[in-house]
């Protein structure tokens, strides 16, 4: 198995199953607050399939650490220390500033997940209130203060500043309510609804309504710290995902619909101009892809 050390790069997948062991220190890494803002998939079908792809393939995509923090990846460490496998890292510079690491989290996982508004509204209002957590002789005084606005998070996560209100009363009235929410099981509207009536208060008649995501802001927020690594990792994923859950023809119209809806001429042509990219360069080597193709995976979510 290719195995990169700390630069990032593409992970190699080994499809003999025997993947390296995990050690003890493998286990000692601690979770930023930051890689739990996205919503769990833990105790799911979708976390046992990742398991078992890592049993399998290894790990398609490195952990994120900063100054010994977990800060992307958690389900993925918790999938190696489950499956049994060494997990693999790529360490991002102590003295990179925490606003720089949260938007390439952020970025990264909008790409890679398919969130709804409520969702998103719940996620820009975790990051209102984060601290940095950083360690103060790299960041001095980063604990003391919040690292995102109402409005810089909902601007991030493509939500106005009054739906992340909404999302913030929700987790403070009604935390059910708001669990449900982030699981995608309930809008944030019927939430608000359900927690007013719980207060007593009248139903709201002018619900929110929800703002698409942009991916040329995704790229413009990811600035300098976004390459290709991060994107075609995030486009492998977002792939798979599509083909689990919708097959060939659902993909592809998915695809479409993407193509034909964007924001105005410049975003159709850029996703087209990149989708022709990429299918001319994959069409390169088919032949490699396709011998990786041992075995067809049954699922597998979010590597």
């Amino acid at each position: 198995m290719e195995v990169v050390e700390d630069t990032g790069k593409w992970l190699g997948v080994d499809t003999s199953g025997r993947q390296p062991k995990l050690t003890d220190a493998d286990k000692e890494p601690e979770y930023h607050e930051l890689s739990t803002v996205f919503v769990s998939f833990e105790d799911t079908q979708e976390f046992d399939g990742l398991v078992g792809s890592i049993k399998q393939y290894g790990l398609f995509e490195p952990i994120l650490m900063w100054q010994g923090w977990i800060v992307d990846g958690r389900h993925r460490h918790k999938a190696c220390l489950k499956a049994g496998v060494k997990p693999e890292y790529e360490h991002l510079p102590d003295d990179m500033p925490f606003n720089v690491v949260l938007d390439r989290v952020v970025a990264a996982n909008l790409m890679r997940r398919h969130l709804t508004t409520g969702q998103r509204a719940m996620t820009a209002a975790a990051l209102a209130t984060m601290t940095s957590g950083a360690r103060t002789d790299l960041e001095p005084s980063a604990n003391l203060r919040e690292v995102k606005s109402i409005k810089q998070s909902a601007d991030q996560l493509s939500v106005s500043e009054r739906t992340v209100d909404t999302a913030k009363a929700i987790k403070r009235d009604a935390p059910d309510l708001a669990e449900e929410v982030s699981k995608g099981n309930m809008t944030l509207n019927a939430a608000d609804n359900e927690r007013r009536k719980r207060k007593g208060l009248p139903e709201k008649t002018n619900a929110p309504k929800p703002k698409a995501v942009d991916l040329d802001e995704l790229m413009r927020i990811g600035g300098s710290n976004w390459d290709s690594n991060v994107a075609a990792g995030a486009l492998v994923s977002t792939a798979r995902d599509l083909h689990l859950q919708e097959g060939d023809k659902g993909m592809a119209r998915s695809i479409m619909h993407i193509l034909e809806n964007g924001d105005g001429k410049h975003s159709q042509s850029y996703n087209a101009a990149g989708l022709i990219a990429l299918y001319n360069a994959i069409g390169e080597h088919m032949s490699e892809i396709q011998s990786l193709l041992v075995v067809k995976p049954d699922t597998s979510k979010m590597n």
